[in-house]
């Protein structure tokens, strides 16, 4: 019954917003171009409203900002002027209106269900823009390829950055990849450890380690046996401190496998099955419920708390969302001085030196709304408004800025960026993380058995939420 009341009122959302869309004034793209050399000259005064609705790298949701950076920033004022600039080259308006009393996506879905105007272009967090892709709220990015390259994944995003915004053959957001910043903070889970504190215990240099490709899971296990000390039967410094899904998630794939994997007939199934992943979800139970449990604070187990423990000098390592290292939530970058940025142990399985990450959600992702007043020229706008800042034209410059003001070493950088650029949407809104945090609270059950506990459920969601956007990626991004 619940299921007919809800099929039931989604048809009826969705002819409210039929029918005002069937009522919205026809497009008309009223850019003016230089005959001579193809160049837009003249976008005659059209207004694009940008709704910017994410909670920002440098700062909160109330704090004052410039399409994303916060107010009085190098990077603000760049923003500030590159929009300057389009303005008057372009003959054009760029509105934006940011989040506290302003820019809602709640406002955004209830107005746009309604066939009410909102905005013309819409930024804010991928897991929650996501939802809005199947009511038909958003134009599809493909479609407007003669304005915006999709495909040039250095300024837009790699394919696996933008999969959440994948369905039924379009493409429906993109990101603003080429600025700096606005999306370091998306991703995890990096190991990260105190130098200092590893070097009073003896730990080789973690760093050299990472570098001379021997970071595996033995040395891994041998780095928490050394850096746990125990006084008179209590635990004075634990070798990690870790929230248990994070720790989970990146020790499943650090045998090489992958979350979804696709058949020969191009279907897909759950890649956790595999005998490489079990070995991966073996070693999981092995260190945080087994044999190496007694090395991991079990008592702090949630993302705060976690780096408290951290920062406060108890533990060697800990595993994090990269929106703790540094920015507004950034406490170890504040208060840690030699930390070092370190990939995931890896497997048996896999070449030394596989490097990976994922992502729950990207922030700044970017989407232009269905009933925007002039969607064309607005993606003009975007285009010119996310061409890369100046002095920082390529990934090189913008990587020397980030290892001289945020990290302690180059190698941590080197690291860090790796990981980004290979980072995969986990699909964790969607339930497929429920697995391994299983794994960490039935610790006595065998893992066949859990397995099989979530083999049906896992195999229902890849046909109903990922199968599409796997194949949209295959669509799209060919090569």
């Amino acid at each position: 019954m619940k299921r007919t009341i809800k099929f039931i009122a989604m048809i009826l959302s969705l002819m409210i917003f039929a029918t005002a869309c069937g009522q919205a004034t026809e497009e008309v793209f009223d850019v003016s171009f230089n005959e001579e050399t193809g160049i837009a000259e003249d976008l005659n005064g059209f207004t694009m409203t940008y709704a910017i609705t994410t909670s920002t790298l440098f700062g909160d949701q109330s704090s004052e900002s410039v399409l994303g950076f916060n107010s009085g920033t190098l990077f603000a004022d760049e923003a500030a002027k590159r929009i300057s600039d389009i303005e008057k080259t372009y003959n054009c308006t760029i509105d934006p209106f940011y989040n506290i009393d302003g820019a809602s996506l709640d406002k955004f879905n209830t107005h746009s269900l309604s066939g009410v105007f909102y905005c013309d272009v819409l930024q804010g967090r991928s897991d929650l823009m996501s939802s809005s892709i199947k009511p038909g709220l958003y134009q599809s990015i493909n479609s407007l390829s003669e304005y915006i390259d999709y495909t040039d994944s250095e300024k837009w995003g790699t394919s696996y950055m933008l999969e959440s915004m994948c369905w039924d053959g379009q493409l429906y957001g993109i990101l603003p990849a080429s600025w700096p910043e606005l999306n370091y903070s998306s991703f995890g889970y990096p190991f990260v450890a105190n130098m200092t504190l590893a070097s009073t215990l003896g730990i080789p240099d973690l760093r050299e380690t990472v570098e001379n490709k021997e970071w595996n899971w033995e040395k891994f296990e041998e780095t928490l046996v050394m850096g746990t000390v125990i006084e008179g039967g209590e635990t004075k410094i634990y070798g990690m401190s870790a929230h248990p899904p994070y720790l989970g998630e990146m020790l499943l794939r650090s045998n090489g496998d992958a979350m979804i994997k696709a058949k020969d007939d191009g279907s897909y199934y759950w890649g956790y099955t595999d005998n490489q992943a079990l070995k991966a979800i073996e070693e999981f139970r092995k260190i945080y419920n087994g044999e190496f449990a007694y090395t991991i604070d079990h008592v702090n187990t949630e993302p705060d708390p976690v780096v408290n423990v951290f920062v406060d000098g108890l533990a060697i390592l800990t595993v994090v969302d990269t929106e703790q290292l540094f920015g507004y939530n950034g406490k170890i970058s504040k208060n840690v001085e030699n930390y070092a940025i370190l990939p995931i142990p890896t497997g048996p399985d896999v070449e030394p030196g596989y490097i990976f990450s994922v992502h729950e959600s990207m922030r700044s992702m970017m989407a232009f709304s269905i009933l925007s007043k002039n969607v064309e020229s607005s993606a003009f706008i975007i285009d010119k408004l996310y061409e890369p800042l100046e002095g920082f034209e390529d990934k090189e410059e913008i990587k020397d800025f980030m290892a001289y003001n945020y990290f302690f070493d180059d190698r941590d950088a080197d690291i860090f960026f790796k990981m980004f650029e290979n980072t995969e949407y986990n699909y964790f809104i969607e339930g497929m993380r429920l697995f391994n945090e299983s794994v960490t609270e039935r610790k006595n059950k065998a893992i066949s058995e859990i397995i099989d506990s979530y083999k049906t459920k896992n195999q229902n969601i890849i046909n109903s939420e990922i199968a599409s956007a796997k194949d949209t990626m295959k669509e799209l991004w060919p090569e």
